[in-house]
């Protein structure tokens, strides 16, 4: 993976199969090979390779073990099921099987980079939203508290000054360990991970030790996926399950006590092997503010904390009244590893901006632009209340929804800005190979009875948008955030949604 190259490795085989015994069996070859890289992309194959055939949603890796084997690759790894489909390799490499391919790249992988985050602080973030506000806070504090850390999220995975692109929330099992090799071995010595449903449910960190497990919310999105929301919690509940299986001796999960699905949790307290701790405006929670100290205001958010350490003020510079809750996890997060508050009350000062969420852009004409990465309708709905909070004499939203994606969603989307707009206009997200026609009916469908204009070319809904705002409105645009790109059909073309609304608030400030 590019950006994340760690030292040159190599193991045995049968210490690799040593190590994953439970899920690998051996077919046919011998055993004491070295093995110079794990691989399930057989591009990437190099001599003495073990190529793990995964079976993906678009391809399938069995078709790719020839192709693996003629690059160099010193075995094969494949379904227990397909064993057959290779009775001709025997003799020619290393034959492995085992019932869950998946899982089983995720043991060797572990192995064969040596367990690096055995030697690190680990604490996972999973929910529908939040995730990512959060790593911002806590990769802040951290630093704050003398920490070398790494970060593995949706916007990218950072560590020491180094970044690579994040095509995923969280990677392949493969490329987390190889990642986290690289940070150990440059180190990092603390990181703060979004693990998202994708990765729980695909088992891409099944072997990450983690100290902490952190709950934001859940709300409907990835349902294409999961296709029942029973499946898509389940998948949640996983990274709960992984820090009790974990080796590590402090470990704690934080959990958001105002979602129905946190307090779900929170309700098996007494089933896991080390401490839950409820974040929230409840009376019940462990961490709470003083909620009538919460003031929201474009510049930041501000509160006092009521417990567990009260009269702390939490000043942050990052605007939206949800950020009450990120914070509070990060604070919670910090706390059961062993920061003090005052680190991490200034950690949390220290920290500007969150990638395209909240992003701010003032304009001379006396109106202001947001641009956030909502796109689901409770963020959506969470987004416009924030905005509403600062009391604008309009508010204008801008937003579309992703092609071949949770369909499910997009009515709730259309009727969350509907209730809470003054002025709608729906256009195209990441249409990918969907008709954006299609998509925006489904939108509208959640709109019937409100006001609203449709725009599917997205830089005309933005510059319509910022036409018609007048001094004190306010211009949400939400759905892509920190993206600069926009898929239409296969193709991946730059958008950068404050590119865009800078540029007509320039050309509208020359008039």
């Amino acid at each position: 993976m590019k950006g994340s190259k760690p030292q040159k490795r190599t193991a045995r085989l049968s210490g690799l199969l040593e190590r994953s015994s439970r899920l690998i069996s051996r077919v046919a070859g011998e055993d004491g090979a070295m093995i110079s890289s794990i691989e399930y992309n057989s591009t990437g194959v190099i001599p003495g390779s073990l190529f793990v055939a995964i079976e993906g949603a678009e391809s399938d890796g069995h078709s790719y073990v020839r192709d693996a084997l003629a690059r160099g690759a010193a075995g094969a790894l494949v379904s227990a099921g397909r064993v057959s489909e290779f009775e001709d390799l025997r003799g020619k490499a290393a034959l492995l099987s085992s019932p869950d391919t998946r899982r089983a790249l995720s043991a060797l992988s572990a192995a064969f980079y040596g367990d690096p985050s055995s030697g690190m602080l680990v604490i996972g973030v999973t929910g529908t939203n939040g995730k990512t506000s959060i790593t911002y806070m806590l990769e802040s504090i951290l630093k704050e508290a003398g920490r070398e850390a790494g970060v593995i999220g949706t916007i990218n995975y950072r560590w020491k000054g180094r970044e690579a692109p994040a095509p995923n929330t969280t990677p392949e099992s493969r490329d987390v360990q190889a990642m986290m090799r690289a940070m150990a071995d440059d180190g990092v010595d603390a990181l703060v991970m979004e693990v998202s449903s994708h990765g729980l449910k695909l088992g891409r960190v099944d072997d990450v030790e983690f100290d902490a497990a952190i709950f934001t919310n859940l709300t409907r999105d990835h349902l294409d996926f999961h296709l029942t929301f029973e499946d898509y919690f389940a998948s949640k509940l996983l990274l709960f399950d992984l820090v009790g299986r974990s080796g590590k001796g402090r470990r704690a999960g934080i959990v958001n006590c105002d979602d129905e699905y946190g307090r779900t949790i929170l309700r098996g307290r007494g089933s896991r092997p080390y401490p839950l701790f409820g974040f929230g405006l409840s009376e019940d929670a462990d961490y709470r503010p003083e909620v009538s100290s919460i003031h929201n205001s474009i510049e930041g958010v501000r509160y006092t904390l009521e417990r567990p350490a009260p009269g702390a003020v939490i000043d942050l510079r990052v605007a939206g009244g949800f950020h009450v809750y990120n914070s509070l996890a990060a604070f919670a997060a910090s706390r059961v590893i062993g920061i003090p508050v005052e680190t991490i009350v200034g950690g949390l000062k220290r920290l500007l901006a969150v990638p395209g969420r909240f992003d701010r852009i003032r304009s001379d004409d006396g109106f202001g632009v947001v641009v956030d990465y909502a796109h689901t309708d409770d963020a959506l709905a969470k987004l416009l209340q924030s905005a509403r909070e600062l009391s604008p004499r309009r508010l204008i939203t801008v937003f579309g929804c992703g092609g071949n994606r949770d369909k499910t969603k997009r009515p709730l989307m259309g009727r969350a800005a509907a209730s809470l707009s003054d002025v709608v206009i729906v256009t195209s997200d990441n249409p990918r190979k969907e008709e954006p026609g299609a998509i925006i009916n489904d939108i509208l469908a959640g709109m019937e009875g409100a006001r609203y204009d449709v725009e599917p070319d997205r830089e005309r809904a933005i510059a319509m948008a910022i036409e018609r705002a007048g001094e004190g409105d306010i211009v949400v645009i939400a759905g892509k955030g920190h993206e600069d790109y926009q898929i239409i059909g296969a193709e991946k073309r730059h958008f950068d949604d404050r590119e865009v609304a800078m540029k007509y608030i320039a050309a509208r400030s020359k008039r």
